[in-house]
């Protein structure tokens, strides 16, 4: 069986299918390519009235199933710390890191790719621009989908051969649009990977130390609002290149000044009417000032621009977030009606490791 759709057919599996190749250059055939799953290696099928499809092999083939998951160059993207090699159990993927050379990775060089060889995976995926950068973002993106064991069309070796085909480091049938149209069909069909960092927060109110008894699981200790105060990943990245994470503290005393700290240590010992869990191990502890007060919700938000703050506003260079660094954020705040008097109270802490 040749593999392409007849109209108003079913789409094949992923079960093994022969393959015919044919030229792709003949001015008068229909180039609308869909990501279609077979188990032989390139090539496509023309006919008038007919959908290009190119083979490949499925990491769900064996089962027969249709492979319909992929991943956006902006999923990868905001979502460096699932592929950076640091933590097996926070990657998705197996093999590919984003810090890899995006041009030794593809086997290409700037003349191909527009990129110098020190640009990794990461700075492809995020690129802006046009050909070849657009190919380049859905190449990376579908590089780290086809090895993050999800049911992704291609495998990690054709998404490079697509790549270099439609570049025109290899002479193969696509141009460079019709490669940058399949990667881009792949890696929009639907991610099923968590948008959700890794949850790295610590030093709840749950182990029966909160100043005054007023201890709470899953959050810092009690304060005036009958719950605690929370500290938790509220958007971006850990890409000290990006600078787009922010961290949210929430369940505060409205209109009360807020402080956020960073330090390397983690502790833990009563403070106020909570615990603090930042230390300043062989450094100091940094805090974000001014302080400011929570809005009516009792919400405050740091960031985007962590990275840039601490290396402007912090004692250099040991207050500067930098690649590979890993720091401990913790929020300070007012609360006048506290359980414990104290006049003040925490949050829970998170850690938080940067990454390029």
């Amino acid at each position: 069986m040749i593999g392409f759709i007849v109209p108003n057919q079913a789409e094949p599996l992923c079960p093994a299918e022969s393959y015919v190749s044919r030229n792709l250059a003949q001015a008068s055939i229909q180039r609308n390519f869909e990501v279609i799953k077979y188990q032989t290696r390139w090539a496509a099928t023309l006919a008038a009235g007919f959908v290009v499809g190119l083979a490949w092999a499925g990491t769900a083939s064996a089962q027969g199933k249709k492979c319909e998951e992929g991943c956006t160059p902006g999923y990868w993207r905001n979502h460096p710390e699932r592929w950076d090699g640091v933590d097996d159990i926070a990657d998705f993927t197996n093999t590919v890191v984003h810090t890899d050379s995006f041009n030794a990775t593809f086997g290409v060089d700037i003349s191909f790719s527009g990129l110098d060889d020190a640009a990794t995976l990461l700075v492809a995926v995020a690129h802006g621009g046009g050909a070849p950068f657009n190919l380049g973002r859905h190449a990376a993106a579908g590089l780290a989908s086809a090895d993050a064991g999800i049911c992704y069309p291609y495998s990690t070796s054709e998404v490079i051969d697509i790549y270099r085909d439609g570049i025109g480091a290899d002479d193969g049938p696509l141009s460079l649009e019709e490669a940058k149209d399949l990667l881009e069909s792949a890696n929009e069909l639907g991610c099923p990977l968590s948008n959700d960092p890794p949850d790295d927060r610590y030093c709840f109110g749950d182990n029966n130390d909160c100043p005054c008894g007023n201890d709470l699981p899953g959050t810092g200790c009690i304060n005036s609002t009958g719950g605690g105060g929370s500290l938790d990943h509220h958007a971006g990245s850990t890409s000290v290149t990006l600078d787009d994470l922010e961290l949210a503290a929430t369940g505060l005393p409205p209109n009360e000044l807020v402080l956020f700290i960073m330090g390397i240590e983690q502790i833990r010992f009563p403070f106020g009417d909570g615990l603090q869990c930042v230390g300043a191990g062989t450094l100091k502890i940094f805090r974000f000032l001014p302080a400011a007060p929570a809005d009516g919700a009792g919400t405050a938000i740091l960031g985007p621009g962590i990275v840039d703050f601490s290396c402007t506003m912090f004692e250099q260079p040991i207050g500067c977030i930098q690649p590979g660094d890993t720091w401990n954020f913790q929020t300070w705040y007012r609360d006048p009606a506290g359980p414990c008097g104290q006049m003040f109270n925490l949050t829970n802490a998170i850690q938080v490791p940067f990454v390029l």
